[in-house]
């Protein structure tokens, strides 16, 4: 019945979304529009439903990122915004922009980049991978990839500049049906997390419990690792960095799921975040082209603080 909620939740804001902008339209005028894609609704089929799609797209992979990765370290603040993932697929995203090269494949690259760099930092050379060090190593890895960033984008021109600070704000301005192309070439890596929900299960009972259920920990931490970082970048290279959308996500799809790590709610959660904060971005200030990434840090923000709370109770 909660996921059915979750559902009904986001088909409401895709509504809201189509509806939304300098023109609001009625419902029975988005109806119209909506089959009328040569005529009265060329607005809605060329700007605001792509927009929406990139959107829910972007969040859906945030979404089920930050749930993996969360799950896989077994730490609520361990996704790819604060371990680092993100800001080095950005900073791989910004050299393919400064190189003129395919800008998912470098994205591809700085997520992977990331991945092997939190394994070697993090690494003890007794208990393998302490996942505390990850997260800490992590935060130091996001500011030198940030910094990285901000030294590259001053050695472009101006207007190449100013695209990249846009971009790097997190949003949707713009964003048109090749957007969705360079979507769907990640989309199936989307496939894997979602069925990975029985072993992100087991794998939160310990290592040793979960070896003893058959599984091959070091394997699959690894596989999905990787898998979570892939899809966390292709989202970067899409709308830029949305921040505290994997945060955010992963903790309210457990609440959705009744404590469990539950990858196609974190997914519809994530497509859901995004959407409610475009919406936001285009109704507050219609003529102002505010970045999404502004909206899903004003209401990520608080999500943090009362994870942090949480986990100090604890």
């Amino acid at each position: 019945m909660r996921y059915l909620g979750l559902i009904v939740l986001l088909l409401a804001l895709a509504i809201l979304s189509l509806s939304a902008g300098r023109t609001w339209l009625a419902p029975s005028a988005l109806a119209q529009a909506l089959l009328d894609p040569e005529g009265a609704g060329r607005m809605i089929w060329n700007l605001r439903l792509p927009r929406l799609l990139v959107g829910m797209i972007a969040g859906a992979g945030f979404g089920l990122s930050g749930l993996v990765f969360q799950t896989l370290l077994r730490n609520p603040l361990a996704s790819p915004d604060v371990i680092g993932v993100t800001q080095v697929s950005a900073f791989g995203a910004v050299v393919g922009l400064f190189l003129g090269a395919p800008v998912v494949l470098c994205a591809w690259a700085g997520g992977l980049a990331a991945v092997a760099a939190l394994g070697w930092l993090a690494a003890h050379p007794r208990q393998g991978i302490e996942t505390r060090a990850v997260v800490l190593q992590g935060l130091a890895l996001a500011i030198f990839a940030a910094a990285g960033t901000e030294a590259l984008i001053l050695r472009m021109g101006d207007s190449s500049a100013g695209m990249a600070m846009t971009w790097l704000s997190g949003t949707l301005n713009g964003a048109g049906w090749s957007e969705i192309q360079r979507g769907l070439l990640f989309a199936p890596l989307l496939l894997p997390l979602l069925l990975s929900g029985r072993v992100l299960d087991r794998l939160e009972l310990g290592d040793d419990l979960a070896r003893a259920l058959g599984l091959r920990v070091g394997l699959l931490r690894a596989g999905l690792g990787l898998v979570a970082a892939l899809v966390a970048a292709g989202s970067v290279a899409l709308c830029g960095p949305m921040s505290f959308v994997a945060l955010a996500a992963g903790p309210v799809a457990r609440v959705v799921a009744g404590g469990r790590p539950s990858p196609f709610a974190a997914m519809l959660t994530g497509a859901a975040f995004v959407t409610l904060a475009d919406v936001l971005a285009r109704a507050m200030a219609p003529t102002a082209l505010l970045p999404t990434g502004l909206y899903t840090a004003l209401i990520g923000a608080p999500v943090l603080i009362l994870t942090v709370r949480r986990m100090a109770r604890n």
